[in-house]
């Protein structure tokens, strides 16, 4: 199976940090991620990639202003479903399907490299 990313004369790829969810996770660190230079950021929560009430509508915010969330699980094996504990349409989070935190790390940093929309990013989350 050829990939359709292609890093030819890339010198670098765009920032997106991995933030690891526990049930008191201040939601303050996903601002010092994007004020750090994030565009992107994979949460790893629990069991189907969840986290606490107040990252939850932190991460939404951030979303809302153009930072991809993508939700993802610390635990080794399982999928994230799109839209069956959080409203991933509502909060334009991505769901990670079947990667784990550093899979998802790496397709996102490649995606966004193609300048792709949210949903053709969540398409490749699909597809890989």
């Amino acid at each position: 199976h050829l990939s359709e990313f292609s890093l030819g004369k890339v010198t670098s790829l765009p920032r997106v940090d991995i933030m690891y969810a526990c049930a008191d996770m201040p939601p303050d660190l996903l601002d010092c991620s994007v004020a750090n230079g994030a565009v992107g950021i994979v949460i790893a929560g629990d069991g189907n990639g969840n986290m606490n009430k107040a990252t939850l509508q932190k991460a939404a915010q951030m979303a809302g202003r153009g930072i991809f969330i993508v939700r993802s699980s610390r635990v080794p094996t399982g999928t994230v479903g799109r839209n069956m504990e959080v409203d991933d349409d509502a909060n334009l989070f991505i769901a990670s399907d079947e990667l784990n935190p550093a899979k998802s790390r790496i397709l996102l940093m490649l995606a966004l490299l193609k300048a792709c929309s949210f949903q053709q990013i969540q398409d490749l989350f699909y597809a890989y």
